[in-house]
């Protein structure tokens, strides 16, 4: 079982910010979303080595990161996503 204790807030570690790829790749998902507006649904093609799925759960965290509602569906290993 973890080991629980409570520490005043000034000793405690700042969180660490995201860098490099990953936050260049939350980044770019983050634009995706932005790019779509009402009525309008974007299109995301894997790359060879990336998986629908991913794709799509990529996307959906980066709506929850810019406060949008984002609906996702894969079609023939196509990701699709539009604004709710």
């Amino acid at each position: 079982m973890a080991e629980f204790t409570v520490v005043k807030e000034a000793d405690a570690p700042r969180p660490t910010r995201q860098t490099g790829r990953l936050a260049t790749r939350m980044r770019e998902y983050e634009k995706y979303i932005d790019s779509v507006t009402a009525g309008k649904v974007g299109k995301l093609t894997p790359s060879k080595g990336e998986s629908a799925r991913g794709v799509a759960l990529r996307i959906s965290r980066a709506g929850k990161r810019v406060g949008k509602s984002v609906n996702t569906w894969v079609v023939d290993g196509v990701v699709y996503f539009s604004q709710s």
